[in-house]
């Protein structure tokens, strides 16, 4: 009941402060003006509130980092103030696409925000956040690493479901053609390895239409000795020049404003081409950078392999490892860096899935992934141990007191241990942990 009314009194007050917030503090993200609402509030001293600040501040320096495409379900426990953090690679060139989709809790209000991963400091800068319906796509500047952080709004949360994509911006030169048809990449040797390749290649047959990857103005239209017959693409829109070469001919002059999908020429050979199969040359250049590599400018969407709902049953359940030893990992890869290792019967706390991958989070509140065959749900008692009047249980693993008042002599059945405790449940129901070293 209690619940219920915290629920009603921040339901009001959100929606009647939320316009005032946003009037006044335009800038805000819908997290911080969520966050403004509740701390401008009577229940700005309640301790869930600042457990909830606090959440989504400490998740910021977690290291989880996943591939994309990446997709999980997961949960969040309405009952307790949590957030996660995923931080991915991204490259320029790159359109980043985050979907969030509630399940079990279809109106309840998520906050996603994006961060930047300052490489040298560590730290994250927010650069863009989801809108109403928990999506947002951005495109990428420069390439690093970004983080995204979730967190549902108090006493909300339950199942989701959440993927992450990455395509490029542009689209492809070549009429009928796909990155698969590249033949040669950013970086290959040229000319006895005197010089890099600045581009991809694109194998066609002569006279295939190569068409503007994106809108702009034409801004230059010649021929010269590497590149033969060649187009210059100036991009507002992307802030780069776009280089077509080896054209059979071209079909614009300097000045001329395309549209995406434009016909700019044909494919050929000319250039230093000449003696190669016809094909287009492709690049991006950067003012003050130069040449930049043009593939993720072009890459298609790749969706992420989808983890089946009933794969997910033991998300937002504990669990045991069942491995004699077991590693967690800070990717859902057996490539990727160790968090630790960990012995048979540690607790653990499934709360996403990811292929065949859990994302967990232990006792300590380290988290990691496992493999799903490592784990399995906390079902009944691996142990039985006797508990003394002078025994103490505490409610969380590093509490710093134990539970008061709480009548705890007698058998106690051990669910799980980590870190020289024991997770017991009391004859009489409570529920804790006992240090037994």
């Amino acid at each position: 009941m209690r619940h219920l009314i915290l629920i009603v009194i921040l339901a009001v007050l959100y929606s009647c402060n939320g316009s005032v917030v946003n009037k006044l503090l335009k800038q805000q993200s819908p997290y911080e003006q969520y966050l403004s609402s509740l701390e401008s509030s009577p229940l700005a001293s309640y301790a869930m509130v600042q457990d909830w600040k606090q959440a989504g501040e400490a998740v910021l320096f977690d290291s989880l980092e996943v591939s994309l495409p990446y997709h999980e379900i997961g949960y969040f426990d309405p009952k307790e103030p949590k957030a996660m953090l995923l931080r991915y690679p991204v490259k320029e060139g790159h359109q980043i696409n985050v979907s969030l989709d509630p399940v079990s809790q279809q109106d309840a209000l998520f906050f996603l925000d994006v961060f930047e991963v300052d490489p040298e400091a560590g730290s994250l800068k927010r650069i863009h956040y989801a809108d109403s319906v928990g999506t947002v796509s951005y495109q990428v500047r420069q390439s690093g690493f970004h983080a995204l952080r979730l967190q549902p709004e108090l006493f909300r949360g339950g199942m989701f479901s959440l993927s992450i994509t990455a395509e490029g911006v542009l689209a492809f030169p070549i009429v009928g053609k796909g990155t698969k048809n590249i033949a040669s990449f950013w970086g290959d040797p040229r000319d006895g390895d005197a010089r890099k390749h600045e581009g991809v290649d694109v194998f066609a047959s002569r006279g295939t239409p190569v068409v503007a990857a994106s809108s702009g103005r034409v801004r230059r239209v010649g021929d010269n000795r590497l590149g033969g017959k060649v187009v210059w693409l100036s991009s507002n829109e992307y802030g780069h020049s776009q280089y077509y070469a080896h054209l059979d001919s071209q079909l614009v002059h300097a000045g001329q404003l395309v549209d995406v999908e434009d016909t700019i020429g044909w494919v050929g050979n000319t250039g230093n081409a000449i003696t190669t199969a016809p094909h287009l040359h492709f690049g991006i250049y950067r003012s003050g950078r130069g040449a930049v590599d043009p593939f993720p400018f072009l890459q298609e969407l790749v969706l992420p392999t989808e983890t089946a709902w009933p794969d997910s049953v033991k998300v937002g359940r504990m669990a045991i490892v069942t491995a004699p030893l077991a590693n967690v990992r800070r990717a859902p890869t057996t490539s990727s860096a160790r968090a630790g290792s960990f012995q048979k019967n540690t607790l653990v706390n499934i709360e996403g899935k990811s292929g065949t991958w859990y994302r967990i989070s232990l006792p300590n509140r380290q988290k990691g992934y496992i493999f799903e065959n490592l784990v399995q749900p906390s079902g009944g008692a691996i142990n039985e141990v006797e508990l003394t009047a002078l025994d103490k249980v505490w409610e969380v693993w590093d509490a710093a007191q134990p539970l008061s008042g709480s009548f705890i002599a007698g058998n106690a059945q051990v669910l799980g241990e980590f870190g020289g405790s024991y997770f017991v449940e009391t004859a009489s129901g409570i529920k804790g942990w006992w240090k037994f070293k």
